[in-house]
């Protein structure tokens, strides 16, 4: 798959869990919400918080260091305050979960 790094196999991000992973010396965030799967910049735009620590509700993960809330699917502050993360596609083949090394913002 070109433009594409795998990261995982599926059954090593079980639901509602998150790995971190290294792709083009940016730490990312995969997440599997319900069996599909999701990729951010793991840094918060906002101090460096590291946002695969932080608690998660539905799509929404929260930094742990300030609560800034951002949308697992594109990388949106849900809260208007004007921050956003790099979010990245995500395909899942024959068992495998393949991270797209161009950021979306």
């Amino acid at each position: 798959m070109e433009g594409f790094t795998r990261v995982a196999r599926v059954d090593e991000i079980p639901p509602g869990e998150v790995k971190v992973v290294l792709i083009d010396q940016k730490q990312i965030a995969v997440f599997n919400i319900n069996g599909r799967f999701y990729a951010i910049y793991n840094i918060c735009p906002h101090e460096g918080g590291p946002l695969a620590e932080g608690r998660r509700k539905g799509c929404v993960v929260y930094c742990p260091w300030h609560d800034l809330a951002f949308d697992l699917r594109n990388g949106q502050a849900t809260d208007g305050g004007g921050y956003c993360v790099g979010s990245y596609d995500v395909q899942v083949e024959e068992g495998e979960v393949f991270v797209g090394g161009r950021r979306r913002v």
